[in-house]
């Protein structure tokens, strides 16, 4: 009954609410996708990723240049945005996952720093600084979706469809090897899980749905700069994971919202949001440390 009132709530949604808060919920979407698959690498898997953002970034970019260059429809650009995203992972877990815990994290934020300057000095491809406008909004059947309700319901059923998929791998093979090697890598190696293979497999898994929410990003804003993926973004996402709960998909769709709609609530206080971030994050780590959905 409980799943009944929240469907029927998110599809008449756009019509109790106004277009400010269709927005803001179009974008929570946006970062539930982020915080998703994310939660596949620090929540399932137990590794510890700081240059998530990079991702992002490069699903983002794909599509706005598949878009503005070669002149790629939403829909043409959205397997290779994903398969670039997916690929970058497979490409950096290759020497990356040689590291454990901390050296890992390291690795992964130099990656994420890496990615954002070339994105800032590629002049000749990214248009640097000045980031890529004139991005052009997804068409389905002729029809642009360029008004927020249209996109709102374009972004639900993405979101929908990752959650739906990530939780069918989640309950395979490979995720039950993804959480053993989160508790135990030594035992899982020992039970025979290709451990090295398996966590290639949740980086670029989990990549890969960063890339769709980049290329949701990009063609929601029709405009994408470095600026938008910094390391604080990174950190943003993570926080999300942490705060919803790792190793839940609750949790995770939980923080995404909380940390998408708790700022504009507190605009009036603005100088102020990340204190309130740090300090909730601090009072759940001393009384709910497994996070608001996540088991201890």
């Amino acid at each position: 009954l409980g799943w009944v009132f929240l469907a029927g709530f998110l599809i008449l949604f756009p019509f109790i609410a106004d277009a400010y808060l269709i927005d803001i919920a179009s974008l929570a979407g946006i970062y539930v996708i982020l915080s998703l698959g994310l939660n596949i690498i620090i929540g399932y898997t137990g590794l510890l990723n700081l240059g998530f953002a990079a991702f992002y970034a490069i699903g983002a970019y794909s599509f706005a240049l598949l878009n503005t260059r070669l002149n790629w429809g939403f829909w043409e650009a959205l397997p290779i945005s994903m398969a670039l995203s997916g690929v970058a992972g497979f490409l950096l877990g290759i020497p990356a996952l040689r590291l454990r815990g901390d050296y890992l994290a390291i690795v992964t934020l130099g990656f994420g720093e890496i990615t954002r300057i070339v994105l800032n000095n590629w002049v000749g491809l990214t248009n640097g600084p000045n980031g890529i406008t004139g991005i052009e909004r997804p068409n389905l059947y002729g029809l642009e979706l360029k008004g927020v309700v249209e996109y709102y319901y374009l972004v639900l059923v993405f979101v929908l469809l990752s959650i739906f998929l990530i939780r069918r791998v989640i309950n395979s093979r490979a995720g039950r090897a993804w959480m053993s090697i989160r508790e135990d890598e030594i035992a899982a190696s020992a039970m025979g899980i290709n451990t090295f293979l398996y966590k290639l497999y949740a980086f670029s898994f989990g990549a890969l749905w960063a890339g769709l929410a980049g290329q949701l990003f990009a063609s929601k804003m029709r405009f994408v700069s470095p600026e938008s993926f910094t390391f604080l973004e990174s950190v943003l996402i993570v926080a999300m994971v942490i705060l919803g709960g790792q190793g839940s998909i609750k949790g995770s769709i939980l923080g995404a919202i909380i940390l998408v709609a708790l700022p504009e609530f507190l605009r009036e206080f603005e100088q102020y949001r990340m204190l309130f971030l740090g300090a909730g994050l601090i009072f759940m780590m001393i009384f709910r440390p497994q996070g608001i959905a996540g088991k201890r």
